[in-house]
């Protein structure tokens, strides 16, 4: 084989092994990484934000975090991920809640969650207090223009 091939074979290669943005509208992976009590004004529905670096998320939900929501803040690799924040008045049914999807339509972080039916077997409990929960998305898995805004749905089982 000549260096004329050897040079356009690895042109071909290095552009195959380059990770493509997922397009606009499709689902994104993503990983919860954190959740637990979270503090501030009380929410009249589930809210959600976006931030690309921990100045961002803290000038954006800081009032909402607990010390130890603020220290799992800092654990999160912003170099690789996006950090997407969701909060809501679930109280003693936030392990009730379930992330089903995150799909990015433009400048928009679409999150769906679903409130799962506890078992029959469990007494139900009425207490409501904020939580909120912490999702990283790769940078990677994000097409241009980068999201930012977050709608959360949140949907009956």
């Amino acid at each position: 084989m000549g260096r004329r091939h050897l040079i356009r074979s690895a042109a071909i290669a290095a552009a195959l092994s380059v990770t493509i943005a997922a397009p606009a509208g499709a689902a994104i992976r993503w990983k919860t990484v954190s959740d637990g009590f979270a503090s501030g004004p009380p929410l009249t529905s589930a809210t959600g934000y976006v931030a690309f670096g921990k100045t961002a998320a803290s000038s954006r939900f800081a009032e909402r975090l607990t010390p130890a929501a603020k220290a799992r803040l800092g654990t999160i690799d912003f170099s690789k991920n996006t950090l997407v924040a969701i909060f809501g008045e679930f109280g003693c049914e936030d392990p009730l809640i379930a992330v089903t999807s995150v799909v990015q339509h433009g400048k928009t972080l679409a999150v769906g969650l679903v409130h799962e039916r506890p078992s029959s077997s469990l007494v139900e409990c009425m207490a409501i207090y904020a939580t909120y929960r912490f999702l990283t998305v790769p940078l990677t898995a994000l097409a241009k223009p980068y999201p930012t805004h977050v709608t959360v749905t949140v949907a009956p089982a």
